[in-house]
Parts: C-alpha cells; sequence; structure tokens
C-alpha cells in the first residue's frame, strides 16, 4: 500500500467514512496550494472507489484492485491539465465512455486533474454531466485555482481543502522520498512538496541546485551570462526564469529581515551589493515581464533571458 503524505490523510479518512456510509458525494473537489498533494490523495480516493470489496481502503486484492494496479482499468478514466488546457471534445469523449454500466466493478470515476485547465466549453460539459450524473459514478476534480473553475461545477461538488503542510512536516516527507535531502535545499524556490519531487521526477534537481552557484559566479566576473545559461532551451527556459525568480525574491524578502536559506548565502551579498533593493524589484518586475511575453514573440527566448542577464 503506497504510503499518504500524513497531511493528507485526514481527508482520506473524511472520504472513506462517507463511502462507508453510503453518504458520498458524486461529485468531489479537491482543491489547495499547488504542489500539497492533490493529485496523489485524488488517487488514493480513485483507488478506494474502484475496489470491489465492503472495506473502508481498497483491498488491493481483487480484480479491480489488480486492474488500477496495473493502469488498465476500463472503468476509470483520467484527464489531465498540466500540461496543456483540456478541451470540450475530450470531455465529450470522456463522458460517453463512461456512459455505460459498469465493466468490471461496481463503480465508474473519471478524474479531471489540474481542473483550472477547462476552457469554458468543456466546463459547461463538464457541468452538464454533474448535473445529469450517471449511475454509479464518480467524478474527481483537482485544481489549485478553485475559484477559477465555474461557481455552478463547485456548487455540484463536495469541497475538500487540503491543509498546506508546514516546513517540519514537508523536511520529513523528504526525507523519505528519492534525494530528499537535495531537494531541501531547494525551499528557496518552494516549500510544497510535491512540487519539489516533481522537480526529482523530471530530471531537474541539478538545473535549480547549481543556479544560485552559476549566478553568484556571473556576478563574481567568473563566467558569463551565456555561461549561465549553457544547456538552457525553449523546454527548459520557464524552469530557469522561475529560478532566477525565486532567487530575485528571496532576495528581496532577506532586505527586509527574512532569513535567507543557506543556499542563496553566496549570492543574496552579491546582488545587493551590485543591485540594491531597489534594482532587485526593478529586475524582479522585468523577469516577469519576460516570462510572460516569453511565448507570444518570435523572438529567440534564450536571447531576451541573455540579455535580461547582463542587467544584473
Amino acid at each position: 500500500m503506497t504510503m499518504l503524505a500524513p497531511w493528507l490523510t485526514p481527508s482520506l479518512h473524511q472520504i472513506q467514512a462517507l463511502k462507508q456510509s453510503n453518504s458520498l458525494s458524486h461529485a468531489l473537489l479537491l482543491t489547495g496550494a499547488d504542489g500539497v498533494g492533490q493529485e496523489s490523495l485524488a488517487r488514493e480516493m480513485v483507488k478506494d472507489l474502484m475496489c470491489e470489496s465492503q472495506q473502508t481502503a481498497a483491498c488491493g486484492e481483487c480484480h479491480s484492485c489488480q486492474l488500477m494496479k496495473a493502469e488498465t482499468h476500463p472503468d476509470f478514466r483520467v484527464l489531465d491539465g498540466e500540461e496543456a488546457g483540456i478541451k470540450v471534445d475530450q470531455i465529450r469523449l470522456l463522458v460517453k465512455q463512461i456512459s455505460q454500466k459498469p465493466q468490471v466493478g461496481q463503480n465508474k470515476v473519471v478524474l479531471i486533474t489540474h481542473a483550472q485547465a477547462m476552457n469554458i466549453n468543456a466546463a459547461n460539459a463538464v457541468l452538464k454531466a454533474l448535473e445529469e450524473p450517471a449511475a454509479k459514478t464518480y467524478f474527481i476534480l483537482t485544481s489549485s485555482q478553485s475559484t477559477s473553475l465555474l461557481p455552478t461545477i463547485r456548487s455540484r461538488c463536495l469541497l475538500v481543502n487540503i491543509p498546506t503542510p508546514n516546513q517540519a512536516d514537508v523536511e520529513t516527507w523528504l526525507s523519505q522520498q528519492a534525494d530528499g535531502d537535495n531537494l531541501k535545499t531547494l525551499f528557496w524556490l518552494t516549500t510544497q512538496p510535491f512540487r519539489l519531487q516533481s522537480i526529482q521526477q523530471q530530471g531537474k534537481l541539478s538545473l535549480y541546485t547549481e543556479l544560485p552557484g552559476r549566478l553568484a559566479d556571473m556576478l563574481q566576473g567568473n563566467i558569463s551570462s551565456t555561461e549561465v545559461l549553457k544547456g538552457v532551451d525553449s523546454k527548459n527556459i520557464d524552469d530557469i526564469c522561475n529560478g532566477l525568480s525565486a532567487i530575485l525574491h528571496q532576495c528581496i524578502l532577506s532586505s527586509t529581515g527574512t532569513m535567507i536559506e543557506d543556499a542563496l548565502r553566496d549570492v543574496y551579498p552579491l546582488l545587493m551589493a551590485r543591485l540594491g533593493i531597489q534594482g532587485l524589484m526593478l529586475r524582479y518586475q522585468a523577469l516577469q515581464a519576460l516570462k510572460s511575453d516569453l511565448h507570444k514573440t518570435n523572438l529567440n527566448p534564450v536571447m531576451q533571458l541573455t540579455h535580461e542577464l547582463n542587467h544584473w
């Protein structure tokens, strides 16, 4: 059985109790800050709902549980909006697929992660499905921006608010994950645990851990801005922009008395000496504008970022 992050367990127990008492809503919306674990919790809920046993939690042994482990259950459908928008044709196909009786177990489950990625037509199609739910069908939506969803969708869902864990809980959890100690050094970037885990899973750990050192070398004249961006392309330039923005943000906070993270102790005094607080804020604003425009122009994005770094 997968070990669920401890701050997610109370919400899972709440849903299991509702399931056991046959009072669980056919639609659930899991919401919280980006990276606290909505998707992890949702998949545990899906396992419980697909299980054929009468247990509160998934038994792990029945045919449905075995199909879920193999990721081949015909009564479970998922749409992920993290990388791209969710369009109406995807929703219509999904609704058509789950309109029949369950093929294997007792229930059918639709999981829509990062539901804020639905366009208005897709959202209306989901709303219609929620208003006219098929028998034995559950919809589970996750979002870090639930207020951007249609109010009518939110009103038809059982809202599950996931708390943001404190840093001590995140550190303990990371200690049990691959590269956990290295991920802890990225608290200057984010303290959201599943965002950190995603960085490790996507192979981007070194990209972020090396960035403060590269920037410090540039500010000391040891390397050029071009060398700071060595290996950067259209696939990872957003990550570099996010990293640079986070460094500037943390330095601005530190200038007001907030303790600086260990990973930024070398680069912070260099940035302060070079730019000062006003300069930090100006460069932060310029970087935000650059991030917004990166994919809106035909200009080379690496060249744009190189030009920005030359102002540092």
